[in-house]
Formats: C-alpha cells, sequence, structure tokens
C-alpha cells in the first residue's frame, strides 16, 4: 500500500505541477499536511517516502521549465546560494565516515528541500495569493483533525508504534494527564511549526485591497486555525513565534480599521478560550524563569566548541543528528548530538558547511527593505520575522530542515525574502500587460 502511495503522489504532484506553479505546491503541501497520521498508520519502510515521491514529482514538473530573462535576473543572486549549498554537502557526501544509507539520509536532510528556495523566489503576486488560500483551507482542514484528537482522543488517529513515539512521549499537558495534539502531522512541532510559517503568506493575502468576500472569510479563518493550532500543539516555543508575528501583524494592518478590530476581537476571543482550557496553558510555564534560562542558556550549548574541534570535518552526512530512520538506526557510527541545529550542520558538513550557511544568512537578513509600493511589502515583512525567529530557535532545537512540511514553507518564505525585488525587465511586461488590459477593456465598452 505504501509503495502505491509513493506512486499516486509523484503522479499527482506532477500532473498538478505540469499544469501550474501553484498548483503543484498546495497539492504537494497537502500531502505533506497529511503525511504524519498516513505514516503513522501505515507503518512501512515505504511510507517514509510518500511525501519525498510528492516532493520529486513537483520538481520534475516545474524545476527544469526554462525562466523568462526577467525571472532569470530574480533569482540570480539565490540561485549561487542555493549552488554551493547543495554543492558542499555532494563533497561530504563521499567522505565513507558513515554508512553508505546514513550518508544517503543525511544527504536528503541536507539538500532535497532547498529547491523550495527557488520556488518561493519564483513566485508572483498572483501565484502567492492563490497558495495563501490553498494553505488557509489546509489549516482549517488540520484544525478539524486537532479539535477531534483534543476531544477524542489521540490515540483514536495515531496507533502506537515506532513511527508515534514521539507522540506518546509528549504527555506533559495539563499536569502530565494529557498529550499534546499532532492533528494530522508526525508529532505536535511539525504541526505548531507549520502554522507558524503559514502566517506571512495567509497574512501577506488578507492585507491586499482587492478580494472577495468569501476569500477575507477563509483567510481570516485560515490565521485564526494557525494561531489556534499552536495553542493545541503545546509548543512553547511556536508559541512564541506566533506571539510575535500577532503583534506584527496587528501593527501592519493599515488599511482599515474594521480589519484591525476584527482581527483583534478574533485574537481576544482565541485567548479567553486559551485563558479557560488548562489543556491549552503548557505556554504558561514560561513565566518559570529558572527553566527558560535553563533551556536557552549556555549550558544546553556548552560543548559546541569541544566538538567542533573534535570535528573539524564533521562526523560524516547523517552522523550528527539528523531524523535516521529506525530501521537505520543500527547502521550509525560513532552517533553525535546536540539540541543545536547549527551544531548538527557542523557535525555533518563540518566547520566549512556550518560558515556556509551562517553567510547565507548574513546575506539574507542584510537583503534590502523592498519595495514600498507593493502590496505585499507588509507580508514580506512578517516572512522576515518568521525566518528570523525560526532559524533563532535553532540554536535550541533540532529538525529545522527536516520538518514536513514545515521545512518547504519556511524554504518558501527565505525564497520570497532572498529574491530580487525590483526587476525592470518585469516592471516593463507588467505594464505592456495593463495596457493591453485597458485597452481590451474600453473596446468592451
Amino acid at each position: 500500500m505504501s509503495f502505491y502511495l509513493c506512486l499516486l503522489s509523484f503522479t499527482v504532484c506532477y500532473v498538478a505541477g505540469r499544469r501550474s506553479l501553484v498548483g503543484g505546491l498546495i497539492t504537494t503541501m497537502a500531502i505533506g499536511y497529511f503525511f504524519g497520521i498516513t505514516k503513522a498508520n501505515l507503518p512501512e519502510t515505504a511510507s517514509y517516502f510518500i511525501f519525498d515521491s510528492a516532493v520529486l514529482g513537483f520538481y520534475a514538473a516545474q524545476l527544469f521549465r526554462p525562466l523568462t530573462a526577467a525571472m532569470k535576473l530574480k533569482v540570480e543572486g539565490l540561485q549561487t546560494w542555493v549552488e554551493l549549498l547543495i554543492f558542499w554537502p555532494l563533497i561530504v557526501f563521499f567522505f565513507p565516515l558513515q554508512d553508505l544509507m546514513i550518508r544517503l539520509v543525511g544527504l536528503r536532510t541536507s539538500i532535497f528541500l532547498l529547491p523550495f528556495l527557488l520556488i518561493g523566489a519564483r513566485l508572483i503576486p498572483e501565484e502567492r495569493y492563490k497558495l495563501a488560500l490553498g494553505l488557509a483551507c489546509l489549516n482549517l482542514l488540520a484544525l478539524a483533525f486537532a479539535g477531534a484528537e483534543f476531544f477524542i482522543g489521540v490515540q483514536h488517529f495515531f496507533p502506537r508504534n515506532q513511527m508515534t513515539k514521539i507522540i506518546y512521549l509528549s504527555k506533559d499537558v495539563a499536569g502530565y494527564l494529557a498529550y499534546r495534539i499532532p492533528a494530522s502531522f508526525a508529532n505536535a512541532h511539525a504541526y505548531g511549526g507549520a502554522m507558524v510559517v503559514t502566517i506571512p503568506l495567509v497574512a501577506g493575502a488578507l492585507l491586499q485591497k482587492r478580494k472577495k468576500q468569501w476569500h477575507i472569510t477563509l483567510l481570516v479563518m485560515g490565521l485564526a486555525a494557525a494561531v489556534l493550532g499552536v495553542l493545541l500543539s503545546a509548543t512553547r516555543l511556536n508559541f512564541v513565534a506566533v506571539a510575535v508575528l500577532v503583534v506584527v501583524l496587528t501593527f501592519s494592518i493599515k488599511s482599515r480599521i474594521s480589519y484591525a478590530f476584527g482581527w483583534i476581537v478574533i485574537m481576544a476571543v482565541i485567548g479567553l478560550f486559551a485563558y479557560g482550557e488548562v489543556r491549552l496553558q503548557r505556554v504558561a510555564e514560561l513565566q518559570n524563569t529558572e527553566m527558560v534560562t535553563e533551556r536557552v542558556g549556555w549550558s544546553v550549548n556548552a560543548n559546541f566548541f569541544e566538538l567542533a574541534a573534535k570535528y573539524p570535518f564533521g562526523n560524516g552526512l547523517g552522523g550528527g543528528g539528523s531524523s535516521i530512520p529506525y530501521f537505520l538506526q543500527d547502521r550509525l557510527e560513532n552517533p553525535v548530538i546536540m539540541e543545536n541545529e547549527y551544531a548538527r550542520i557542523m557535525l555533518e558538513q563540518g566547520i566549512f558547511g556550518l560558515l556556509l550557511w551562517v553567510a547565507f544568512m548574513i546575506w539574507l537578513f542584510t537583503r534590502g527593505k523592498g519595495d514600498p509600493s507593493d502590496s505585499w511589502n507588509q507580508g514580506r515583512r512578517l516572512a522576515q520575522w518568521t525566518c528570523l525567529l525560526v532559524f533563532g530557535t535553532g540554536l535550541i532545537g533540532i529538525g529545522m530542515f527536516v520538518s514536513v512540511p514545515q521545512t518547504c514553507l519556511l524554504l518558501i518564505n527565505v525564497g520570497w525574502i532572498g529574491a530580487r525585488q525590483r526587476i525592470p525587465v518585469l516592471d516593463e511586461e507588467n505594464r505592456t500587460a495593463a495596457t493591453a488590459l485597458n485597452e481590451v477593456k474600453q473596446f468592451a465598452t
């Protein structure tokens, strides 16, 4: 069954991707949203590759399509970085420090999803808007699963097996009496993280001036579903991230007072609901300053430089904390892990690989402020905040580049803010198209 689902995922995403970039993206993300619950109920080796098959189908449909001159200019700086970030792990792959299968898993972690950087850079405003509508729908579907698990129980959706081990180890809600809610994802962190990275796109679409009424309703509900989903997942880091984004979004709504007031009312209702339900209050543990200090303090990363001195060229791809499937765990040699995504990069790609990523992030966050005349500029600012928050939490967590589909959505946001903002050729094409449209309208009149 899992093998057939892999074939189906590849085929569906390929067909959707051939028809349109946005259609392929939404289809791939939909498979990612339900990958966790599917894998949990089909505990077979092939089920690990259902989402990978979907991504391959999407890549086959889109990545090799010729680009226009304007689009080449838009992605040229980012494309150089993508090539560098892919090239170095390919070199490290040939260092036989780990078993071949372990290195393949590490290679997947390091490079497989990086092309989503270019996909995010390619999106034009109309495509971004359609993608936001699709994500809002998916957020509501995920919330439906989360609500059912909240009232009925996680065990009715996720059987106990090797693939759901993390879910059943996360019984630390409401005085260790309830589980964190994973919705349709592999675990609660994947759920909460995915909700966070959808906010810039959905909010950016909501801030557009010309929208249909049902679009407004859908986007507002999709945003509310994202915020409530983070509370249901009971993941503290994601709550901090979404709290910052809610504040930024609230002060970004300047077009209509009614929008800002409506958004504040929705957040107040969610806050009152959370206040009255103890199972949504795990985030209150952030008031424990001693726990927070211990969690984010230097003690967590105390041996970072010690590991850097011991493994300057890395411990081999997959040997630094990549998500190794349970059926390959026995092949892992000299396992070393630190709860820090940048330590994982260093342990797998060496100090040079880590420096490449640091240089890329410096380049990314020193890009221009964007085009003030762009109607998506406020959404882009939200994307910058989101990427900064997610990359920042990588200092005290691991899994930033293997979370399905959070990683894909994160990289789409990164590609968006890393793309060149003003393209003279593209501006001219837009003016020509607008002139032609006006002529058609005048002729019709």
